[in-house]
């Protein structure tokens, strides 16, 4: 009989119920307990359809930022308690997650951590250097979507063996055809919050502004809203620069923004991978990234299907222009980045996961000793 497995998440979002929806049908017996249906600042609820059994624990968000938060949440015992998991993977290291790892422990059950991220990207709190050694301990396998997070967590003593990589995949399949460099009418795109401190904002704001000097008629795509949303407008628009913004963009829809788009920027601050770099590379979009993307040099290869560069205003100017003015290497860098996002991407997510799971259930529960 199948082993009955249970993720634990913060909250399902489009991508990884594409995910867990091609596990259901691969036959894994699957149930997602979440902490919340949707944080603040997202529009994904009732949006997509999980083909597996859902529960959400009543509980609160308490936002850390804009982009973060730590959940807080009660009935997990009893939740779990019904939705008997043999397996259980916890997403993360918020009160909520440990509650679940104890749970597992105190019901011999086998544990496993899910989490994005890597060195640069991980809290490195008091509270998350207690912690994180404890949760490790009480996990079977630990599943992280990079080499980089493999790295990072094989440095924290986790086995190799024990260690698994299972890539984050868009929520909708790669288009059949793209447009040329010419058909898409905007050069420069700008796809995430709006912010300073995670996404850098201002850093995109002075390297479009002054690619508009020397680019005449540079036209520039915003989707995504964020403290420093009014500012970069208005600083875009005073310099002459011709901007289409939305807010949001509905996940079934983005596609097309990506379509019209000839390079994707993303001069980040901290960013534990960048889907949005998936999303448009299978749009034929090459991207050009900081070295604080974890997609940098694993998805995004630099000079071959974007670049990964210094945040060093100059050299991004220097970067793009080059692109943008020289449309045969932008043809030849928008196909290997169409490659490199590879049509069977989700069947390989699920091969992964799935390994990951038949090990969990190979491992021996580590049990509470209970009298």
């Amino acid at each position: 009989m199948a082993p009955r497995v249970v993720v634990f998440n913060n909250m399902i979002t489009p991508y990884t119920n594409r995910l867990y929806n091609e596990l259901v049908d691969r036959g894994l017996d699957l149930a997602v307990l979440s902490c919340t249906a949707q944080e603040a600042d997202r529009a994904w609820a009732g949006t997509f359809t999980p083909r597996y059994l859902t529960r959400t624990v009543s509980g609160v968000s308490i936002p850390l930022s804009r982009s973060r938060h730590t959940h807080l949440n009660i009935g997990i015992g009893r939740a779990l308690n019904a939705l008997a998991p043999d397996l259980l993977f916890v997403n993360g290291l918020f009160p909520s997650m440990l509650a679940g790892a104890a749970w597992a422990r105190a019901n011999g059950k086998a544990l496993a951590l899910t989490i994005d991220g890597w060195r640069e990207t991980m809290p490195d709190t008091a509270y998350h250097r207690l912690a994180r050694p404890w949760l490790l301990r009480q996990c079977a396998a630990v599943v992280c979507c990079s080499d980089k997070g493999r790295a990072y967590f094989r440095a924290e003593g986790v086995a190799d063996d024990d260690l698994f990589v299972v890539p984050l995949v868009p929520a909708w399949d790669p288009p059949p055809s793209v447009p040329c460099f010419h058909d898409r009418p905007f050069h420069l795109l700008w796809c995430a919050r709006i912010n300073d401190g995670a996404k850098n904002a201002i850093f995109f704001e002075n390297v479009a502004i002054a690619l508009g000097r020397v680019l005449p008629g540079l036209k520039v795509r915003v989707v995504g809203s964020g403290a420093a949303e009014a500012r970069m407008l208005a600083r875009l628009g005073d310099a002459g620069i011709d901007v289409s913004h939305d807010s949001h963009v509905p996940w079934q829809a983005i596609s097309e923004v990506f379509l019209q788009s000839r390079l994707l920027l993303l001069p980040s601050l901290l960013e534990p991978w960048g889907l949005v770099c998936n999303e448009a590379m299978q749009c034929g979009v090459p991207c050009l990234v900081s070295p604080h993307v974890g997609a940098g040099g694993e998805l995004v290869r630099d000079r071959i299907s974007g670049h990964v560069c210094a945040l060093d205003e100059r050299e991004w100017v220097d970067t793009a222009r080059g692109l943008l003015e020289d449309p045969a290497r932008w043809e030849v860098m928008s196909q290997q980045a169409r490659k490199s996002v590879r049509r069977e991407a989700l069947a390989d997510a699920a091969g992964r996961f799935k390994a990951a799971v038949d090990h969990l259930a190979r491992a021996p529960a580590r049990r509470e000793a209970v009298q």
